[in-house]
Parts: C-alpha cells; sequence; structure tokens
C-alpha cells in the first residue's frame, strides 16, 4: 500500500493540472454512539416493571396477567422431577460432597449398578471413554478405577432418595474444567445428579422436585424485592419450566431445561446457592407462598394450558411480541405499554453505547459504512430496520434484535443513533395506580391465522454438527401426504427460500443439509407450508448453530506460561495433548492485537507430545504472547492457557 501511494503521489506531481471533483464523499465515521434501553429480549414479563408495579401496590396476580394479556392465574399439578442440565458438553466433571451439619457427607456413586459409598474426602471424577463414562475415585494420593458404564448416577446424604449414603444434610459440589471445588455456586442440596456421555464430552444433570426443589435454586432476582415482585418470578418461573416439562427431554442436553448457562439460556438455575444466600428465606417464602396444597403450584394459564412465560430484565417501555422477535403467533406475548421500566430503580432504563466502525461493519456483512440510521419500527419501539449506507450508496438493513446480537447490545430497543432517533417511538405513558385501566399499546397488526401447524422435532433451537451432514425434520397438522413445504432461511429482513419438500402420508417432512460451515455460524430457519404460492402454515423460528464436531482434547503445558529469556536465545514451548494420539495437528498461535495470528504447526509424536522452537528470541525488551491450539477436522479441539514469552 505505502509502495503503491509513492508511485501515484509522483504520478501525480509530474502531470499536469486536471479537474478536482467540487464534491467529496464524506469520510466514513470511525463510530457510531447508540442509545437505547432496556436489558434482554423484551418479551413478555419484565423483572424491573413487576418491581416497580409491586412497589405501586400490585399483587403478583396482577402482574402476571397485565404482561401476559389473556392469561388466567390457576393451580397445576407440580411435584412432578424435572431434569435440569448443569453441565453441558463438558470434557471431564469432578464432585464431592460437602456436610451442612455434623451428621452429613456420604456421597452414593452408582456406576452400573455398582455402588461405591464415599465421604467428603473422596472426590469422584468423570470422563468420556468411548462413548461410556469412566469414573475414578481419589482420595488424597490414592486413585481408585470404578469402572465405565452408559451413565452414572450419584446420590448423597441428606436428599428423598439418598441410597446407601445415608446421613444429614448435604451439598453435592460439581465442577468442570473451568471451575475449581473452592469458588462459588456450582453446589446442589436435593434430588440426584447423573452424568451421561454426549459427543466426546460429558452431560451432568439435576434431577430435582419441581415445586420446590427446583423453584428454590432460580436466581433471576433479588431476594430483597418485594413479595409481590418475588410471587411474580416464581409464577412465571413455575409456568415456563411446565411448558418445559410438557415439551419433553431435550436430546442434546439430557434435560428438560438448562440452568441459564446454555445451551438453551432457560432460567437461570443456581441451586443451594440461591437459598443459602443473602435474605434467601424471603425467595423460599415467596415460592412456597403460590403453593397450593398438596402438590400444586399457582402457574400462568392460556386457554387452561401453562405458556412459554418469557421474561427479562426490562424493556425500552413496550414490551416486543414473540413473532416480532422470533417469529411464532403467541397470544399471550404481545406488546404492553410498560413504562414501568422506565423507572429510576432500573439500571438499565437509559444506556449509551460507542461501537467502533469496525463492529458496525462486520455486523452488516460490509467492508465500511458511511451512515446509520432507524427506519421502520415496531410496534414495540424496537428497530424494524436499521439502515446502513456504504460509501458506493447501497443499503443494507438489520433489525434491533440483529444487532443486539452481533454487537451485544444490552437490548434491542435502539432509541437513536448519534442523537438522531429517525422513525419515531411511542411514549408509554405515565404508570397506572392499582385498579386503574393500564394504558392501550399501539396497535399491532393482527396476527394471520394460519389451517396448519408445524411441530418442529428438534425445537427452535438446533445445533449443526460442523462438517457434518444432518436433517431438520417436522411434522406438518393435520398430516397429510404432499404438502409442499418450504425452508426459510433469513437474509437480513428477508426470508430467502432455500430448500422444498413434501410431506409424507404422516405430515412429516424432512430437509437434509450437507456439511455445514465454520462453527459458531447461526442462521435463522423457518419451515413454511404453501398452496399456490401462498403460505398456509409457518413454524416456530429456529436458532441453527454450527457447532463444533470435534471430541474435545486437553492442551496440557509442559513449560511454564510465563518465560523469560535473553535476546538471540532459543525458546522452547512444549506440551501433551489428551487423549493422546500420533498426528494431530497442533498449531502455535501469536497474540496480535485482539487476534491470534497462526505462526507454526507441527504434530504430536505418539505419545501425544508436541514441541515448538522458537531459534531466536529478539529484540531485547519485546514480550509476546502465543497458545497451542489442537485441530481436528479444522476444528479447534482444545486450547493451552496463554504462554508470555518476555525477551530481556
Amino acid at each position: 500500500m505505502r509502495r503503491l501511494l509513492v508511485v501515484v503521489m509522483v504520478a501525480l506531481l509530474g502531470a499536469p493540472p486536471v479537474a478536482v471533483a467540487s464534491e467529496v464523499a464524506p469520510i466514513a465515521p470511525g463510530s457510531f454512539t447508540l442509545q437505547g434501553s432496556g436489558f434482554g429480549h423484551g418479551v413478555g414479563l419484565s423483572q424491573y416493571g413487576a418491581l416497580a408495579m409491586a412497589k405501586a401496590g400490585f399483587d403478583a396476580a396482577s402482574i402476571a396477567t397485565y404482561y401476559y394479556p389473556g392469561t388466567t392465574i390457576s393451580p397445576v399439578q407440580d411435584d412432578m422431577d424435572i431434569r435440569v442440565n448443569i453441565d453441558y458438553r463438558k470434557p471431564e466433571i469432578s464432585v464431592r460432597s460437602e456436610p451442612l451439619d455434623p451428621a452429613g457427607g456420604p456421597i452414593e456413586v452408582n456406576v452400573g449398578g455398582a455402588i461405591t459409598v464415599g465421604n467428603p474426602a473422596d472426590v469422584f471424577r468423570f470422563a468420556n471413554e468411548g462413548g461410556n463414562v469412566r469414573v475414578l475415585r481419589v482420595t488424597g494420593e490414592a486413585i481408585a478405577d470404578l469402572g465405565v458404564a452408559p451413565n452414572v448416577v450419584i446420590r448423597w446424604a441428606g436428599t428423598r432418595d439418598q441410597g446407601q449414603a445415608v446421613g444429614g444434610p448435604t451439598v453435592l459440589n460439581v465442577v468442570g474444567p473451568a471451575r475449581n471445588f473452592a469458588s462459588p455456586g456450582h453446589r446442589y442440596r436435593y434430588g440426584f445428579v447423573e452424568i451421561t456421555p454426549t459427543n466426546g464430552g460429558l452431560n451432568a444433570v439435576n434431577v430435582v422436585r419441581m415445586r420446590d426443589e427446583y423453584l428454590y435454586g432460580i436466581a433471576e432476582v433479588s431476594n430483597s424485592w418485594p413479595d409481590a415482585a418475588l410471587q411474580v418470578q416464581v409464577l412465571a418461573a413455575r409456568t415456563y419450566a411446565l411448558a418445559k416439562l410438557i415439551a419433553g427431554v431435550r436430546k442434546a442436553c439430557n434435560c428438560h431445561v438448562d440452568d441459564g448457562s446454555g445451551p438453551y439460556t432457560d432460567q437461570v438455575f443456581a441451586g443451594f446457592a440461591k437459598e443459602s444466600s443473602t435474605a434467601g428465606d424471603r425467595w423460599v417464602a415467596a415460592v412456597n407462598a403460590t403453593h397450593v396444597p398438596p402438590n400444586a403450584g399457582n402457574a400462568i394459564l392460556f386457554n387452561g394450558q401453562p405458556i412459554t412465560a418469557f421474561y427479562s430484565s426490562s424493556s425500552g417501555g413496550f414490551t416486543h411480541a414473540s413473532r416480532d422477535a422470533w417469529g411464532g403467533e403467541r397470544p399471550y406475548a404481545q406488546v404492553v405499554a410498560d413504562p414501568w421500566s422506565l423507572t429510576e430503580d432500573n439500571p438499565n432504563r437509559t444506556w449509551t453505547v460507542t461501537v467502533p466502525q469496525q463492529r458496525i461493519a462486520a455486523a452488516f456483512g460490509v467492508g465500511e459504512v458511511r451512515a446509520l440510521t432507524i427506519g421502520e419500527r415496531y410496534p414495540s419501539g424496537v428497530p424494524k430496520a436499521v439502515i446502513a449506507t456504504m460509501p458506493d450508496g447501497s443499503q443494507a438493513a438489520r433489525s434491533g434484535g440483529a444487532l443486539q446480537r452481533a454487537l451485544r447490545l444490552r437490548s434491542p430497543y435502539i432509541q437513536s443513533i448519534d442523537g438522531q432517533i429517525g422513525t419515531p417511538f411511542a411514549s408509554p405513558g405515565a404508570p397506572a395506580p392499582p385498579g386503574a385501566v393500564p394504558a392501550p399499546a399501539p396497535e399491532a397488526p393482527p396476527a394471520p391465522v394460519y389451517e396448519t401447524t408445524v411441530e418442529l422435532a428438534a425445537g427452535v433451537t438446533v445445533n449443526a454438527p460442523a462438517l457434518e451432514n444432518f436433517e431438520i425434520t417436522a411434522r406438518v397438522l393435520p398430516g397429510e401426504k404432499g404438502r409442499m413445504v418450504w425452508r426459510q432461511q433469513q437474509v437480513g429482513e428477508e426470508w430467502i427460500t432455500i430448500d422444498k419438500a413434501r410431506t409424507d402420508r404422516k405430515g412429516r417432512v424432512t430437509f437434509a443439509t450437507k456439511k455445514p460451515w465454520p462453527p459458531g455460524q447461526v442462521t435463522a430457519e423457518r419451515l413454511l407450508v404453501v398452496r399456490k404460492g401462498q403460505p398456509i402454515g409457518v413454524s416456530d423460528q429456529m436458532a441453527v448453530t454450527v457447532v463444533p464436531s470435534v471430541a474435545p482434547r486437553t492442551v496440557v503445558l509442559k513449560t511454564p506460561t510465563a518465560i523469560e529469556v535473553r535476546a538471540g536465545k532459543p525458546v522452547t514451548i512444549a506440551a501433551r495433548i489428551r487423549p493422546r494420539s500420533k498426528g494431530i495437528v497442533v498449531v502455535r498461535q501469536a497474540l496480535s492485537g485482539d487476534q491470534w495470528v497462526t505462526v507454526d504447526r507441527a504434530r504430536t509424536n505418539a505419545k501425544g507430545r508436541v514441541r515448538f522452537v522458537i531459534k531466536k528470541a529478539k529484540p531485547a525488551g519485546a514480550t509476546y504472547t502465543y497458545r497451542l491450539v489442537a485441530i481436528e477436522r479444522r476444528q479447534a479441539a482444545g486450547a493451552s492457557p496463554e504462554i508470555v514469552v518476555t525477551v530481556r
């Protein structure tokens, strides 16, 4: 680039005068300042809105039916067990028991019917070995191999079914590779834990009774909030869990719900940490206050069925309709005026963020953005289209939700860009006192009524293994052979048809995808049932994520993570890859700015060892940051800790 510039300057200096255009294209700004409101997706209950309503004197039922229009509060049986994923696809998991009183501490580990009873001095380690679970018992320096089994069940003292681990109250401490036993959280007081193999890793699932053991651990709001705000959170949490229980066990996580950390980002389940936290008894009391003896709890119903009770921290003044957020019509998840979210208690009632040009351009998939404006808005005020104008005058559009995900914004409620609001948005008005008629929401267009429904076999979250063929299956009801179904992918604000198929005699339809790539790519998809070019049914919107398809490996450094070397001297970085295998590609990467750049590569020997030699470290005073990454099938299977090399 510098050489080209010199040539051009010389040419100009030696050339006769030329005409210069009277208008110069504006320089693209280095950043854009976005101002917005709210935190989260904005669909359904606003937690800070519920706080404000509770402080104004509304009870839990009034708050719930306000945010979920058309619903009622009624008791539903809730003493069933629910499966909660607490560790997802971890390469290894370790557990130990911790007594809560002198009689506590016993632990039972069932490995394919072979039972071992331990105590707090024992650490049980689990790893995936050939699609089974390998179990080791570590007591001090002694290690005992307890064998392998398709799954392992762990029970501990003081629970409803403690097995042979008889004793007083105890918690189970469960950690993956990134945690240690001493850190807070990851302790479970109730039920039992099941360890199962999955895709080269392990899932840990806490099986607990919903009405108390599960709800006591929901950590979504502060224990200090008023009773009504806590109780409406219980109603939403119970109802959400009931809907997921009815939907059945998800194969990927072996669970009905996860603990909020993925893969589905369901509601946050913190286990015993919530109940034992400051004022945790207030949360327990709120759960108990919603019980209806002997075995039911109040839930939020629409047409007599538990709703999928979406909720988020706060909206931007109006809640967002589910159809506008993700597609799929839900009568109880509509636009509702929400001035309650804008009160002073909410730290996110307004926010401002300055986003560099590079990130904005990447969000729109272009090289450079000259101008950014807000076009059409949804009735909630969320931008339906934020329009980017490029230097050549071409334009691209993204929704507020798409930008929230791409830029990691607090919410999709973008209200202005560089001080310009673009299309105006409505004000929700002032909060209404208890008993008053709330401010009406802006009128939304009527939702289409379709003659068919589409049931997605895998639900709305689809994980597609990288470089492996996979299928999306669904059923169109009423079942009928020969219905035309289009598979569509969202590109910007447009739905593009990428495949077509017809249903079989039971209404089933399958779409195949060949070797998706790259890992981490997320696409929004849906299935559209069509007759004579007109839609007669549509599925919920799916998030299809390309996930790694290689078994995780551990990169164990054999050299320190901090190395000092004299200038001109060699540096050796060595590691061992576990599970070991000959010929694994390992790359050495250097940190350049905020990017990792591959600078060298090698293969492991028969013992899984690999070594990199930097022949001459230079210059004196320089500092370099490296890491080693194991690569299989073009994917990162594991990475080492960072290695900092200082040249003296």
